[in-house]
């Protein structure tokens, strides 16, 4: 008894201690000073997970990165501080021009020690920078330049890169067609606008900014890599191939249009040229960059160079150990089974991997920094243009997650869009409501023009809609853990070929939790899994002939082989 008496006064006295980010800086700063850079790494790379956006905490990992020769991730960093955390931040600009000159890149590191000191007359490393001027001109053999207005238009074009890379299309288009107006010959931001309008779904205007940057320069890489990708999408087959063939005996000299290249055969999958070209790029000197670990590990991989492809995800997993990317192609590329498949040129974890890993779908939503991912924002902007009527009713769904800028914005094109229909319209007005949109909204209703105030109430809508919600969130709770994200969407893409096809006449939705039994039965049933109505039923807290009821409901209505969502 005593014994037990000491082991809870022992447990009342232990102190809970905060690990937050300024623990793990601390700890970080504490193995820079034992000139440990490796742990240091490790500390301050999870005082930037936690604070994101804490210049503190980047600057300190940028220069980790630097002292660790990975020049390009310290670039990274650097330019996510001065272009989205705090652009009065200026050093940056001297640390990058440093880094560049690391990696021989003279041109881009006198760009950059011009921008620093253009920022900073009277700055901390005016000297330094001055410095580094004088080397680079000895090594290139001519005088400095003048900031020109190329150089000046830097900053405003990586703004609107880092747009693209966030998966910000819309805000980036405003940048780069304001400077494709100001600066007609900087043909660099002609390219990220030909893919911003991509991604956007706008596919007409990328292919026509690409004509005009071919009529201008008919050897721009960039522009013959968007226009071979943009022509794969449409399966044009006859283009495609011709361009193919032309980016294959090419071998740029400059490390981002080698990088372009190699990337853009990668995708469209000419993986030999792809790995043949990736091979160069690391043999000319960016073993710092560790994303070019993985890219030819995946080329060796999907060009069944298996022992190559081993051997780089090796070296990929001791430079970054934090990323799991390595670990987990790993832990498969001996699989016979995994082997018989392709895998994309993406530095992530597939999608389904993430599900499972993160939790996706937690708290009855959909997470922000899942929905805000470039590439799953680039198919929702694509569907809500291109897809069917039940497609862009799950876009419209899926938006209200993210609820940012340019999902308000999307929404308020589409309302006005006198060829969308109706019911999409006061579905997306529904969902400007739900994320805090401000009114008035401007929509094209019944044939002409209206204006839609705080007091607008055209039919019982937004009260089935409710219905509507709960019907979807029940159904993500429900599935959580047993499905992935794939089947999730198919689910409810079911509810929403529902209600499309059966509206006006949608019947009252009396208990949420029977139609999601419902539509959870109808897609296990589809897809081959083992569960019983008792068994949904009872995970859902209702009868079996409510689920059998609704599930009759819903197969008079709709027919799944007709869904294109549908795998």
């Amino acid at each position: 008894m005593q014994n037990s008496k000491r082991t809870l006064q022992a447990k009342s006295n232990v102190v809970s201690v905060p690990f937050d980010a300024e623990f793990f800086f601390e700890r970080g700063v504490r193995f820079i000073r034992r000139k440990d850079v490796a742990k240091a790494c490790k500390y301050f790379i999870k005082s930037v997970d936690l604070e994101p956006h804490n210049p503190k905490y980047l600057i300190n990992l940028s220069a980790v990165y630097t002292e660790m020769a990975e020049y390009e991730e310290s670039n990274r960093l650097l330019s996510t501080i001065v272009h989205k955390v705090d652009e009065t931040f200026t050093e940056c600009y001297y640390y990058m021009a440093n880094n560049y000159a690391h990696l021989g890149d003279f041109d881009q590191a006198e760009r950059y020690a011009l921008m620093y000191l253009q920022e900073n007359e009277e700055g901390l490393y005016v000297e330094e920078a001055e410095e580094l001027l004088d080397f680079i001109c000895f090594e290139l053999e001519r005088a400095p330049k003048e900031l020109d207005v190329e150089h000046k238009l830097i900053g405003k074009h990586e703004k609107a890169r880092m747009c693209l890379e966030d998966g910000k299309f819309l805000e980036a288009t405003k940048i780069l067609e304001e400077m494709v107006e100001e600066y007609p010959h900087f043909l660099a931001s002609r390219n990220n606008l030909a893919l911003s309008y991509y991604y956007l779904g706008q596919f007409d205007r990328a292919m026509g900014v690409i004509e005009e940057i071919l009529e201008k320069d008919p050897t721009n890489l960039h522009a013959l890599c968007n226009l071979t990708v943009f022509y794969c999408h449409k399966e044009e087959r006859e283009q495609v191939q011709e361009l193919i063939e032309g980016l294959k005996k090419v071998l740029p000299v400059q490390s981002d249009q080698h990088y372009k290249l190699a990337t853009t055969l990668g995708i469209i999958g000419e993986d030999e040229r792809a790995y043949e070209l990736f091979t160069i790029l690391m043999k000319r000197g960016n073993q710092g960059d560790v994303s070019l670990y993985h890219y030819v590990a995946v080329a060796a991989f999907n060009t069944k160079r298996w022992a190559k492809a081993e051997e780089n995800w090796l070296k990929l997993r001791q430079l970054h150990p934090e990323c799991d990317v390595a670990e987990y192609y790993l832990d498969l590329v001996n699989q016979e089974k995994f082997r018989q498949q392709r895998i994309p040129y993406h530095y992530q974890l597939p999608y389904d991997v993430q599900l499972k890993n993160k939790d996706w779908f937690k708290g009855n939503h959909i997470p922000k920094d899942v929905m805000c991912d470039p590439l799953i924002r680039s198919s929702l902007f694509w569907s809500l243009r291109h897809g069917d009527q039940n497609t862009k009713l799950q876009v419209i769904q899926s938006f209200e997650y993210i609820a940012d800028q340019e999902v308000e914005e999307a929404l308020r094109q589409l309302i006005l869009d006198p060829m969308e229909e109706d019911y999409l319209k006061k579905v997306a007005v529904f969902v400007l409501r739900q994320i805090g949109a401000a009114t008035p909204y401007y929509a094209y209703l019944g044939g002409e023009k209206q204006t839609i105030d705080g007091d607008f109430t055209e039919e019982p809508f937004p009260e089935w809609m409710s219905q509507w919600k709960k019907v979807v969130t029940c159904l993500r709770m429900g599935m959580e853990g047993n499905y992935d994200l794939l089947e999730h969407q198919e689910a409810q893409g079911i509810w929403t070929t529902y209600l499309r096809s059966s509206y006006p006449n949608i019947p009252k939705i009396r208990k949420a939790e029977g139609w999601a039994a419902a539509i959870e039965f109808m897609l296990a049933d589809k897809k081959g899994h083992p569960m019983t109505k008792k068994e949904i039923a009872t995970r859902y807290n209702v009868s079996v002939n409510t689920l059998t009821k609704n599930l009759q409901e819903l197969e008079k209505s709709i027919f799944l082989d007709n869904n294109p969502l549908s795998t």
